[in-house]
């Protein structure tokens, strides 16, 4: 593995490891049981995985979940959920068991992209006066998505060798209209739902998200080649990247 990607591995891991410590250190939770509820549903929405053609990669519903809470959920849960569904997207029903440093990098542009989309929306929420919860989702989505989109590039772009313009146009040509669909309907569901009937909002959700996963996973299924690793040397470099 070049020397230039390990760095950039090293350098995300880092930086999901300090907000990690950080959310801990600061743990706050205004409704343990919406919290609960919420990283349930996030959880088993990681296992609803769809492979990304030409890249060794998935994409799961959970960042559906991830973006409710950014507006119903304090930051130090909104990281505890990342966490939970990188970890369960990373190791649920993998074709082969993942490495730690894998499992990590994953974990880790997880943690950055959602604790970057709530802190910015906060910010903006409160510079512009503006708390409503369709605009805080919409908003979150829009920041969540590129993104975790570029950390994940990077690492493709780095080990495998093609440029970040490639990989780039390949990711977004499937996952764009993975991720507006999900941002579109969180958005709806919040503006209905929350935070005043939260747990309505998640139930409308739970079908709408099996419909969607069934929905791509058929589309991707049809485009996906023989796999492939991507290796250098003697190292392969990763049999799972969620986003």
């Amino acid at each position: 593995m070049p020397k230039i990607a390990k760095a950039y591995i090293a350098l995300v891991i880092a930086s999901g490891t300090t907000i990690l410590l950080t959310a801990a250190g600061s743990w706050s939770s205004a409704n343990l049981r919406q919290f609960a509820l919420y990283l349930g549903l996030s959880a088993l929405a990681s296992t609803l995985k769809v492979r990304i053609p030409g890249l060794e990669g998935t994409m799961s519903p959970n960042f559906v979940f991830l973006l409710l809470g950014t507006a119903t959920c304090s930051f130090s849960e909104v990281v505890a959920m990342s966490l939970i569904c990188a970890l369960v997207q990373s190791v649920w029903s993998t074709a082969k068991r993942p490495r730690f440093v894998q499992v990590a990098f994953s974990a880790a542009a997880l943690v950055v992209s959602s604790s970057l989309a709530y802190k910015l929306v906060h910010l903006l929420a409160a510079g512009s006066g503006v708390a409503a919860s369709v605009a805080c989702v919409i908003v979150a989505g829009s920041i969540y998505f590129p993104v975790n989109s570029t950390l994940v590039s990077v690492i493709i772009a780095l080990v495998g060798g093609e440029s970040l313009g490639q990989v780039c146009q390949r990711c977004y040509q499937w996952v764009f209209p993975y991720f507006m669909g999900g941002i579109a309907f969180a958005g709806l569901v919040s503006g209905a739902y929350v935070p005043s009937a939260a747990w309505k909002g998640t139930a409308v959700l739970i079908p709408a998200i099996v419909l969607a996963h069934v929905y791509f996973r058929g589309r991707t299924v049809r485009h996906l080649p023989t796999p492939v690793r991507i290796s250098a040397g003697a190292e392969e470099y990763p049999v799972e990247v969620g986003r």
